[in-house]
Parts: C-alpha cells; sequence; structure tokens
C-alpha cells in the first residue's frame, strides 16, 4: 500500500512540475538610480509582433523541458510600472509610445554548454500634433553562455536591455524630421519596405550579391559569368569582377544570386530560389533540425557567426523567410513530407 501511495504521490509531484514547466513569466524590473526631471511619465504599448502568443522557448525544471515565455501579466502594465521605478522626481506628463517589434528567446545546449539567445527589436515614439515622432530604435541580439542553467541570466539580459533602452530615452527628444501617423506605425514593415528597392521592382538586377546591403539596394558585387546545375540545383557559379577577371565564388561568400532575372539565397546547404509572397521573400531550405523552434538559421562569413545557431542533428527542411530589416533568415515552418 505504501509503494502506491509513494508511486501515486511521484507521478503526481512529476505531473506538477510538468505543469509549471510549462510556461517561463518574464518580466520587468528596476533597482538602480532613479533618473530626475525627466521627459516622459507615462507610455503606451504597441505589440508588432507577428507571433503575439509567446516570446519564444527556454528549458526549464530538473528534466529540462520546454516553456514558453509569456510576460507576467500585462506588459503594457509592466512597462509603465518600469517608467514610475526609473524616474525620479521632476517628470514631465508627457507619453511615449514603445512599439514591440521583435522580443524572441531561443535556449540551445550543446558541448556541455547551455546558450541562451534573446532577439530584441523596439521603437520608441513621442506624439506631436495627433502624429508621431521617433525618439530611438533599437535592434539587438543577445547571447549568454553558461556551464549550467541559463535561463534566469538570458531573461535578465533581456530585462536590463529594455531597461538600458527606456532609460537612455527618458530625458531625450524626438529628432527633427517627418512624421507618422498611428497607421502608418501600426504598418511600419510596409513603410520601411517602400523605401527598400528590393520590395519595389518587377525586374531583379544579374549578378552576384556579397551582403544583403547589395541585394536590397539591387547593386551587385560582381556580374555573373556562368552558372552550373546540376539535378536542378546549382552547384557552381563564377563572376567577373570589376577588373575583368573571372573566378569560381565561394558560396559562404555569397549573400545572393540573380540569373536571368530570378534571385536565389545562399545558404548553409546550398542555394534555393526566393519567392516574393505577400511582400516578403520566403524560401524553402534544408537546415539541421533543433527542438527549438523560431530560431535563426543561416551560417556564412557574411555576418558575425554568433548570430547563427546550429546543433549537430539531422537535417530537414523548412520555410524561411527574410528579415526585410537586416537580411537575417527566420524560419517559418518546418515542411513536413
Amino acid at each position: 500500500m505504501n509503494k502506491i501511495l509513494n508511486s501515486i504521490f511521484f507521478f503526481t509531484l512529476i505531473s506538477f512540475a510538468s505543469a509549471q514547466d510549462k510556461t517561463k513569466y518574464f518580466e520587468l524590473d528596476y533597482t538602480g538610480k532613479k533618473i530626475d526631471n525627466g521627459l516622459y511619465n507615462r507610455i503606451k504599448f504597441l505589440d508588432s509582433r507577428e507571433d503575439t502568443a509567446n516570446m519564444g522557448i527556454v528549458r526549464v525544471g530538473a528534466l529540462n523541458k520546454e516553456a514558453f515565455v509569456t510576460p507576467n501579466g500585462s506588459f503594457s502594465v509592466q512597462l509603465n510600472d518600469l517608467v514610475s521605478k526609473i524616474n525620479g522626481s521632476g517628470a514631465q506628463p508627457n507619453e511615449l509610445l514603445f512599439q514591440l517589434r521583435r522580443l524572441k528567446f531561443v535556449e540551445k545546449e550543446e558541448d556541455g554548454k547551455e546558450y541562451g539567445y534573446c532577439f530584441f527589436r523596439a521603437s520608441l515614439y513621442t506624439t506631436k500634433e495627433s502624429a508621431y515622432q521617433l525618439v530611438s530604435s533599437i535592434d539587438t541580439f543577445i547571447v549568454v553562455v553558461e556551464n549550467t542553467d541559463v535561463t534566469k541570466l538570458i531573461l535578465g539580459e533581456a530585462n536590463n536591455a529594455i531597461v538600458s533602452f527606456l532609460s537612455n530615452v527618458l530625458k531625450k527628444q524626438a529628432t527633427f524630421g517627418s512624421t507618422l501617423s498611428l497607421n502608418e506605425i501600426v504598418k511600419i514593415d510596409s513603410v520601411e519596405k517602400v523605401k527598400i528597392k528590393l520590395y519595389n521592382v518587377e525586374q531583379y538586377t544579374d549578378g552576384v550579391y556579397k551582403t544583403f546591403v547589395a541585394f536590397k539596394a539591387q547593386v551587385p558585387d560582381y556580374s555573373l559569368f556562368s552558372i552550373t546545375f546540376e539535378d536542378g540545383e546549382i552547384t557552381e557559379i563564377k563572376a567577373r569582377n570589376r577588373k575583368g577577371k573571372i573566378s569560381k565564388i565561394k558560396s559562404d561568400n555569397v549573400y545572393a544570386i540573380v540569373n536571368n532575372g530570378k534571385p536565389f539565397i545562399s545558404a548553409q546547404f546550398g542555394y534555393y530560389p526566393l519567392v516574393k509572397n505577400n511582400n516578403d521573400f520566403y524560401f524553402i531550405g534544408d537546415d539541421k533540425l533543433h527542438f527549438i523552434k523560431g530560431q535563426i538559421v543561416k551560417n556564412t562569413s557574411i555576418f558575425d557567426t554568433t548570430d547563427y545557431l546550429y546543433a549537430p542533428v539531422p537535417i530537414t527542411s523548412f520555410e524561411i523567410k527574410i528579415d526585410h530589416v537586416n537580411g537575417k533568415f527566420m524560419r517559418v515552418r518546418e515542411m513536413k513530407n
């Protein structure tokens, strides 16, 4: 009988722990020095993330189970509480608009170490005669590496990034320039894409592009001399540089190519056709499968290699979207057979 009761108690504890592990709360906090005579004393929140269901996935508990990161209560309330904690005396009765465009956590374990990542993108605006002016913006990538549990540390670093971003703005006025309506801010991706040539041309310029900067401006670094296909896949490209010299180009040194008006992206396991859909660029590419969902997936010498996460696991296909801001690759979904 005691064995049965002990077993029931054990499995009850496991079930309770499992339920608790499904969610990890993210909470903003500040206990540092207050800022006197700030220009703003309240804040509005606009959630412009593509996925508002959660803030990514971390691993928690003794069994290292996946847990969705969610705010502990209303994020809008947390932001206003944070402003109150940072502000000292003399804060002026002005309001900021905090637009959260990305806040995503990712964790993985490799070679005996735990890696925590956070992708954070946001903008702060002030109002002016029913319009908005940009005060500051941030687009950053945070990395924490530890031998043991990294969850608390990466959540803490994300909190610090938001606190620092907000603190630096409390005594900063909007930059002189164009104003935006609230509707334009809500559709900020579209507003930004209007200014990017890549998203506004019907015919793409043939050539080899070493970086996203060149690709989005449609200014190739090299003219394409020849391209070799095997079984429908690109296996080799040769290009002519500005001095007229023809040479093979390693895929590691290529961001994208355009051949006969058709764009291809260079990724870890080859070149893949780019398709434009709803004013975004997508491709179906191979990548190493990882239990963390929604991570960035490219590995090349074009960017800082710490931006791209890999684990020694099986390869599968994903639908991947190009980030129009920085050209990085974002997994959309795994392609099921």
